[in-house]
């Protein structure tokens, strides 16, 4: 059910992607050099993820078993959208508005560690929904916290005119993913072991 409604709110994000980009530039899109913004997009790097694993070391019943769920899903999704970026090749709307504009393997294999200002997905979007989705399984209870703090840095990337909106769509949905196939590789290996016993939910 879940995977359908992200399905179709993908579908809407690319249909909006031009007239949201738009909308941005001509109402002048967030300064990133800002200190408000950069907080606000913090929680979609992998800074913040080590961070918020070491908290989880130190402070969670699971301990290292813990701190490993944010750490390997936001590893994951970091390859994840590095490939995709260089596999759909679209670059950022502050390099001109224009939507549809794919360029499958852009720049060759050497694009993929060359090519710059590509957008899908978004991977800041990625990471911080990989680490809110690691947080609401190991912590359900602030779950809707988790997800506030992810959907803001979503939303900042698209004000920023970083990114279109199906982009921070794309990455939102890699994260969970990545959050959720981490926990369940983690759980058949026994690493999480008595999970269930102190109240770790069961991935989303």
């Amino acid at each position: 059910m879940l995977g359908i409604a992200w399905v179709v709110l993908f579908v809407a994000a690319l249909y909006l992607d031009v007239p949201v980009a738009r909308w941005v530039v001509n109402h002048r899109p967030l300064n990133k050099n800002s200190p408000l913004v950069m907080v606000v997009k913090s929680p979609g790097t992998y800074y913040v993820t080590m961070g918020i694993a070491l908290l989880l070391f130190l402070c969670h019943p699971l301990k290292g078993r813990a701190a490993v769920l944010p750490l390997i899903a936001g590893a994951l999704g970091g390859a994840g959208y590095s490939l995709m970026k260089w596999f759909v090749g679209r670059h950022r709307p502050d390099k001109g508005v224009k939507g549809f504009d794919f360029h499958l393997f852009v720049g060759g294999l050497r694009g993929l560690f060359t090519e710059k200002a590509l957008s899908f997905p978004s991977g800041h979007t990625c990471l911080a929904f990989a680490t809110a989705a690691s947080l609401a399984i190991l912590i359900p209870r602030w779950r809707a916290a988790w997800f506030i703090i992810a959907t803001a840095v979503a939303a900042e990337r698209v004000l920023e005119n970083a990114h279109y909106l199906s982009d921070v769509v794309a990455g939102a949905g890699l994260g969970i993913i990545c959050a959720n196939i981490t926990w369940h590789y983690v759980r058949a290996c026994g690493v999480a072991g008595g999970a269930e016993a102190v109240g770790v939910g069961k991935g989303l």
